[in-house]
């Protein structure tokens, strides 16, 4: 199951240095454009975890968009993976295509992997990222008796 966001993501300045600030990245390239001109590139680099900001959005829509049951579930973001082909830097426009790579039953929970596919304003691919959740429906849950 595919899915192409409906939006680009402009990736700003102001953005950067708050994800930055806020995870406590103390890049300079994330903070300070002279820092980053230093490193051959023309605006702030995203801190490695900054693409989760965009997943969100895709992953909100993707699920908004398609009804794969999970209205009524319980869900926990267990694991998260990035492959960088190239930096995030700002003034980029983002494009993503979201899917769904596995689902499978086990131990009365299902595991959802999917697959975000960023490419640039140029189409230049610039990150995957694997998303693993794993949810119970809670109208299931009100029947399990804890002792």
């Amino acid at each position: 199951m595919t899915h192409k966001y409906s939006r680009t993501y402009v990736v700003g300045r102001e953005k950067i240095r708050e994800f930055a600030q806020s995870v406590k990245a103390v890049d300079p390239a994330s903070l300070d454009p002279k820092a980053a001109a230093e490193l051959g590139h023309d605006g702030l680099i995203a801190p490695l975890a900054f693409p989760a900001v965009m997943a969100l959005l895709v992953q909100k829509e993707f699920f908004r968009t398609y009804d794969v049951g999970m209205d009524t579930m319980q869900i926990v973001h267990s694991e998260q993976k990035f492959v960088y082909h190239k930096p995030i830097t700002e003034g980029d426009e983002l494009s993503c295509d979201f899917q769904v790579d596995s689902h499978k039953e086990a131990f009365g929970v299902d595991i959802v992997t999917t697959r975000n596919i960023v490419r640039d304003q140029n189409g230049e691919l610039v990150m995957e990222a694997f998303t693993t959740l794993m949810g119970r429906d809670s109208d299931r849950m009100a029947d399990i008796k804890l002792i």
